[in-house]
């Protein structure tokens, strides 16, 4: 959901309560057993137009996004034109002016190098992705009591590494696209309020294809 975690921690003390809970029954129900959620991390918007600073800035951009309908619907919402486009395409794309923008982890945009294609970074934290670690139910049950226990515990200390990592490398992507040269925006918080405003709709259709009751949860949840 669009503009739901403020920061990281308030995305994982969702994830690690009751909602996380539900998700991991839901993952059962189809076969998996859940061992963690990892951090992917939250999507920021780069663009070769003009700082974006509140939702007016984002009209009419041809933002770059993932084949996902959520993601699509937000920025729709949002003013901009979004372009639904593999990864693999994304810098040549940008770099040739079919994009204006695109939007990814910070670590993603560093890895990517779309620093050099791209001018404007803004810390808009849409969206959080969060990575789940499962495995199969049925092979995990053929596994002894003591491999089980070797790989559940094994399993939570490479979720608190990986968090721990991702936000040491998100931060450090964050200097080093400055240092590159890109032009970085802060969001303001009445800036975000405004876009977190104009997704509400975007929610309100999730509604239609996830069970309301679990995203009231995370909504309650995200707001403690």
């Amino acid at each position: 959901m669009p503009f739901v975690y403020p920061d990281r921690e308030t995305a994982f003390r969702v994830i690690d309560g009751d909602v996380g809970d539900d998700l991991n029954d839901r993952l059962a129900d189809e076969g998996f057993l859940p061992l963690g959620w990892m951090e992917l991390g939250s999507r920021n918007v780069t663009n070769s137009v003009r700082p974006i600073g509140t939702v007016e800035d984002l009209k009419g951009l041809k933002i770059r996004l993932q084949p996902n309908e959520t993601h699509i619907s937000t920025f729709r919402a949002l003013g901009a034109n979004p372009v639904s486009m593999g990864i693999a395409e994304v810098y040549s794309a940008l770099q040739q002016g079919v994009l204006d923008g695109q939007e990814n982890p910070y670590s993603v945009i560093k890895s990517r190098n779309f620093n050099e294609v791209q001018k404007y970074v803004s810390d808009t934290n849409h969206f959080f992705d969060f990575i789940a670690l499962v495995v199969n139910r049925d092979q995990f049950d053929a596994l002894s009591e003591e491999q089980q226990q070797i790989v559940r515990e094994a399993a939570a200390d490479a979720v608190a590494w990986q968090r721990e990592t991702a936000r040491a490398e998100d931060e450090a992507a964050r200097e080093a696209l400055i240092a590159a040269g890109m032009e970085f925006t802060e969001i303001t918080d009445e800036a975000r309020a405004q876009m977190q405003e104009a997704s509400v709709p975007v929610i309100e259709e999730l509604r239609q294809r996830v069970d309301p009751a679990l995203i009231d949860r995370v909504l309650e949840d995200a707001a403690k």
